[in-house]
């Protein structure tokens, strides 16, 4: 199976990709700049998360895609994984399912994509890489 994923380089959807900027010493350690903001954080899983994205900007699944493979999964753990592959300009990128957190129906009912936060992730840690 194939995938391809379409980047809009010039679309930030409302982020600030320059938070995302390295200085010349963090390079100089091997890093993309990738630190734990909070492991305490708010995030619907227990794992710790790098960055964490707007699920405002992630849409809603459908009923009928309620029971889709990651459904349940934390939307938070999947766009980390996409960043980190997106600012290694990884060749091949994968979605491990099975690896992302689980996460509770939100109070409204509502799940989001995690292939959807996933290509964000990735989106944006290439815009990441290129800024730098």
């Amino acid at each position: 199976m194939h995938a391809i994923l379409s980047l809009n380089l010039d679309s930030n959807r409302g982020l600030n990709l320059e938070a995302d900027a390295v200085s010349d010493s963090e390079k100089t350690k091997g890093t993309r700049g990738l630190k734990i903001v909070n492991k305490n954080n708010s995030a619907p899983c227990s794992q710790p998360h790098v960055r964490q994205v707007d699920e405002s900007l992630l849409t809603n699944l459908a009923p009928h895609q309620l029971h889709a493979k990651g459904a349940n999964k934390c939307c938070q753990c999947a766009y980390n994984s996409g960043f980190e592959q997106g600012s290694l300009l990884q060749q091949f990128i994968s979605l491990d399912i099975e690896s992302l957190g689980d996460a509770p129906v939100s109070d409204g009912g509502d799940q989001k994509s995690v292939h959807q936060a996933f290509a964000l992730g990735y989106s944006d840690g290439v815009n990441s890489f290129i800024k730098n």
